[in-house]
């Protein structure tokens, strides 16, 4: 009977750490490597994966990451070393905040694809990449803020998209910058609604496109290209 005891109370233990664990929801990642396919998804509470000191870093080429966030405090530090990567952060609500830096810092992010959609509440999107980095947005939307820094060299040169729907603080800044060889730097913003500002600033030694929509609320709109 005590040792019948002893194992429910060890279970019931064991059940509340898992729990315990459950609701933090921190994970830190150093992945090496080619080819691989990465699908992490955190529902509810806290939330994490990466952070300011210890971020998730995936380093190789070829590789397919998706992070999905369903609830709660989010937060994403993904750090991405290599070319041919395919980077997808998810998130579905509260306290928001995605973090990437793709060959940024002395690496390499050629010919990689990066996707940020957000549902609604905190938001922010900041990512860094030194590349032809093709980047995507979406925020369905609450408060909002969208630091895009792209700096590419090669003939593609780099493309960012951003989408915000749905009002909210909005803020939008785009830095695309080096040589874009022949083909010059893409960056498109649509915004429906809210108090607005839109940054765009793009460098290199041809003509760069710029496509801005912004329908309603404060507006606000700063365009330099071919500031080099």
């Amino acid at each position: 009977m005590k040792l019948i005891t002893r194992m429910m109370a060890l279970l019931s233990f064991l059940v509340m750490v898992q729990y315990a664990n459950a609701a933090s929801n921190s994970i830190y990642v150093d992945q090496i490597g080619d080819g691989s396919t990465v699908n992490i998804t955190q529902t509810g509470n806290s939330n994490a994966v990466g952070s300011a000191n210890s971020k998730a870093t995936f380093n190789g080429n070829n590789n397919t990451v998706t992070v999905e966030q369903i609830g709660n405090s989010n937060i994403a530090n993904l750090n991405v070393q290599g070319a041919g990567n395919t980077i997808s952060s998810q998130v579905t609500g509260n306290g928001n905040s995605v973090e990437i830096g793709c060959g940024a810092g002395g690496g390499s992010c050629s010919a990689s694809t990066i996707t940020n959609t957000i549902t609604g509440d905190g938001n922010s999107v900041t990512q860094n990449s030194d590349g032809t980095t093709t980047s995507t947005v979406t925020i369905d939307s609450n408060n909002n803020t969208v630091n895009i820094n792209n700096t590419s060299t090669a003939a593609a040169g780099a493309k960012s998209a951003v989408d915000i729907s749905g009002g909210g603080g909005n803020s939008v800044a785009i830095t695309q910058d080096g040589a874009a060889g022949t083909n010059g730097h893409d960056a498109s913003v649509t915004i429906v609604g809210a108090t607005n500002t839109v940054d765009v600033k793009q460098g290199g030694s041809v003509d760069s496109k710029v496509v801005s929509t912004i329908n309603g609320s404060g507006n606000t709109l700063n365009i330099k290209s071919n500031h080099n």
